[in-house]
């Protein structure tokens, strides 16, 4: 298989088929990763993410490191999206406004678990950042040193986030789970492991 970084390199000297098979192979993951955050303009936002990267093809020297430089890249055009929406007098901090907040209307992805609605929905009532903090720790399997690598943080700093954002959830899934009648008694162990099923659930979401 031929390497990301070398694709995404034949892309940039006019190898368009290169950059077809690129975006074929990272399309589930960038939607993945705008789902539960933004209405029908997912698409437009996966294709500005993988123009971005293009520009910005000298920026990667290491194939490992793709997946956080892809990620990196689909952050900054979220939030890049949001500030382009907001009316000119909002202020917004993405450290305390949430997906509910900036994006009026419901998330896409059809659960029939009453769970996994609400950890869907508490996700979404979080701040910006910590919910895309915990949805690339726990959707995209990033560890503390390719985190660190994308937020340009110490790996200190992010695990400390990360523990913030993490108590932050269980929070907001109290609240949910009052709001919908729902006893949610999981526990920390099961709350990571049900935090990472729900991947399953938001690929199989408004794949067509």
């Amino acid at each position: 298989m031929t390497p990301d970084a070398a694709l995404l390199a034949a892309w940039r000297d006019g190898d368009t088929r290169a950059g077809s098979q690129l975006f074929d192979r990272h399309y589930a993951r960038l939607a993945r990763f705008f789902k539960n955050k933004v209405g029908d303009e997912i698409y437009d936002l996966i294709q500005q993410t993988m123009l971005t990267c293009l520009e910005r093809c000298d920026q990667l020297r290491d194939d490992a490191r793709f997946a956080p430089f892809l990620l990196g890249v689909a952050r900054n055009v979220l939030l890049h999206h949001y500030r382009t929406r907001a009316r000119k007098h909002d202020k917004l901090d993405f450290d305390v406004s949430s997906v509910a907040d900036l994006f009026v209307g419901g998330t896409t992805i059809i659960a029939r678990r009453q769970r996994d609605r609400a950890l869907l929905e508490a996700l979404r009532r979080l701040p910006v950042e910590d919910q895309i903090l915990l949805e690339l720790y726990y959707w995209e399997e990033l560890g503390g040193p390719a985190l660190a690598e994308l937020y340009a943080v110490p790996e200190g700093t992010i695990r400390t986030r990360l523990r913030k954002a993490r108590q932050a959830l269980e929070q907001a899934l109290g609240r949910v789970g009052r709001s919908l009648g729902v006893a949610l008694t999981d526990s920390g162990d099961n709350l990571d492991a049900w935090a990472r099923e729900i991947r399953a659930l938001v690929d199989g979401a408004g794949s067509d």
